[in-house]
């Protein structure tokens, strides 16, 4: 009884603000279906070449089968992911919503969850690949416009299935400025990054420890020059959590950008470091 019991409050535990729960045990709400080939097979298949900063050409990958009601026990009900949203691989940016099928090796949509995958070795090669590769991200984002005393809000909830190091989450100012990044440790830690903390701000603060097989809720409020961030369990009624807030320099043509998914970095002749699997539910955008 007591096996079971740790069990399930494992699996409908949620983290609080730097709070530490245990992980669940290696029993996974998805199956696979299909081969993901090696980076190095997709590679010479002429899926991308390196330099080619827009190929068309995609890469495919095993099916991503999620158990949705057992993650909706853990997340509540699914809703509609948005429409108006690109993607960014590890072979190409801007991508419409017409062409996510041909990127399957990387994002998937499996009703209405978001899959983000992403595989040791592998690296952006937009700009290159070995030395001038970089490990890379695969992203979806919608850009907005903002207007003085407007605010526009995101809301999503990360359920982390294989971590990774690496950015989940990017508010963008137009002139690729980010003003904070919401990262991920190798271990499944949640942290808050500041880009430029004024005296007396904190750089880092632990948003939630330990998330391996947990889910996180996150809002996120910007009007092109403040933000805020806030952060609750996926379930109940609880308020939310405030992070952080601040500012930054303003966005320039008043168009700023949210982005979420796995962004591993851009330090060049590095990979990424181990298989990394996210699903992401219930974004709105308003």
């Amino acid at each position: 009884v007591g096996v079971k019991v740790a069990a399930f409050l494992r699996w409908f535990g949620w983290i609080a603000f730097g709070v530490s729960v245990a992980s669940p045990a290696a029993d996974p709400c998805y199956t696979l279906e299909g081969r993901d080939p090696p980076f190095a097979e997709v590679l010479k298949a002429g899926g991308g070449q390196p330099g080619e900063r827009f190929n068309r050409g995609g890469a495919l990958g095993s099916r991503v089968r999620v158990d949705r009601k057992r993650l909706e026990q853990q997340v509540g009900p699914l809703t509609p992911i948005p429409k108006d949203i690109r993607l960014h691989t590890q072979f190409c940016s801007a991508i419409p919503r017409s062409e996510f099928d041909r990127w399957s090796r990387w994002y998937q949509e499996d009703g209405d969850v978001q899959v983000f995958r992403l595989f040791k070795g592998e690296q952006n090669i937009r700009n290159g690949a070995g030395d001038e590769g970089t490990p890379g991200r695969v992203e979806t984002y919608c850009t907005l416009m903002v207007r003085p005393g407007t605010w526009r809000e995101w809301e999503g909830t990360y359920t982390i299935i294989q971590p990774v190091r690496e950015c989940i989450f990017q508010l963008m100012h137009e002139g690729s400025l980010w003003p904070f990044h919401i990262d991920m440790s190798e271990h499944g830690d949640i942290v808050f990054l500041r880009r430029r903390p004024v005296p007396g701000e904190a750089k880092e603060l632990l948003v939630a420890r330990n998330m391996v097989g947990a889910s996180l809720r996150i809002k996120v409020r910007a009007n092109g020059t403040d933000y805020e961030v806030y952060q609750k369990a996926p379930l109940g009624s609880g308020d939310w959590t405030l992070v952080a807030r601040g500012s930054f320099t303003a966005a320039k043509d008043n168009k700023i950008s949210f982005r979420w998914g796995m962004y591993c970095g851009s330090r060049k002749g590095q990979s990424v470091p181990n298989d990394a699997l996210l699903f992401v539910t219930g974004v709105q955008i308003r």
